[in-house]
């Protein structure tokens, strides 16, 4: 078992190319996700300052070794670090066990940075394949999610690399993919994220029906009580399915069932 869901990568091309793809200037604060031993953070010192965050204090002294002038060595795990908040690139190999908190944390720190008016921000992360998969999955197919609608809602989303597990020390078991994030001038709004929530733990179920079966979230309860209004409620958007919903139709839910949550 590979401690803290590690995998390092061996190819010197490839780490250049990941930094590559973050543009880093010499106006840039990066957060650099899983350090390890310093290998791609020597291709982000171009930045004003990194912050080189590692949960492994094993590889603190690899990462202190190299003596880099620009870097503030995190030991720490990142989703109990606080995103200074002068950061505006965010840069990592991000283990799949941490995959989604990490994910919304980033959205959400990014969203925050963009509403502060902070520039050039961006995020070069790499996940499982099909992870990143979910992220960028679109409504009517298998993958499509709350993932997808908490990452589309808050960012633009490409996948702009794929890449063999065969360039991972030790082997993990898939293929990754690289992925770019581009935060929108969008209002954070944590209520639409809960009615995401009630209704993708039944994404195979109609509107209605899903958030019946959610309604323990709900102010109204009585089940009876729900199957006659939300009908009035919501009209033809009741009897869609959770998982052909656009972003627009799951906004409107919300707004239509603004009293019973």
């Amino acid at each position: 078992m590979v401690k803290f869901g590690q995998h390092f990568i061996k190819s010197e091309s490839l780490l250049k190319e990941i930094a590559d793809y973050a543009h880093i200037s010499k106006n840039d604060v990066v957060v650099e996700i899983g350090a390890a031993d310093g290998r791609l953070t020597k291709y982000l010192t171009g930045a004003r300052k990194v912050y080189a965050v590692e949960i492994d204090k094993k590889l603190i002294p690899k990462l202190e070794a190299r003596k880099f002038e620009n870097v503030e060595i995190i030991n720490k795990d990142v989703l109990e670090f606080e995103f200074p908040k002068n950061v505006n690139k965010i840069i990592g190999n991000l283990p799949y066990e941490i995959s989604s908190p990490i994910t919304e944390k980033i959205l959400l720190f990014l969203n925050s940075q963009l509403h502060s008016g902070v520039k050039n921000l961006l995020a070069i992360l790499m996940y499982q394949r099909e992870f990143a998969e979910r992220m960028t999955a679109f409504p009517g197919i298998k993958d499509y999610s709350r993932l997808s609608v908490l990452v589309n809602y808050y960012a633009d989303c490409e996948i702009i690399k794929s890449i063999s597990k065969g360039v991972f020390r030790p082997l993990p078991k898939v293929d990754s993919s690289l992925v770019k994030l581009i935060p929108k001038d969008v209002k954070r709004d944590d209520s639409l994220f809960e009615v995401v929530r009630m209704l993708f733990t039944h994404k195979n179920k109609k509107v209605i029906n899903a958030l019946i079966d959610s309604r323990q979230f709900l102010k109204i309860k009585d089940k009876s009580r729900l199957r006659t209004e939300l009908p009035k409620l919501l009209g033809k958007l009741g009897e869609i399915k959770v998982f052909y919903l656009e972003i627009d139709d799951i906004i409107e839910i919300k707004e239509r069932i603004k009293d019973f949550i």
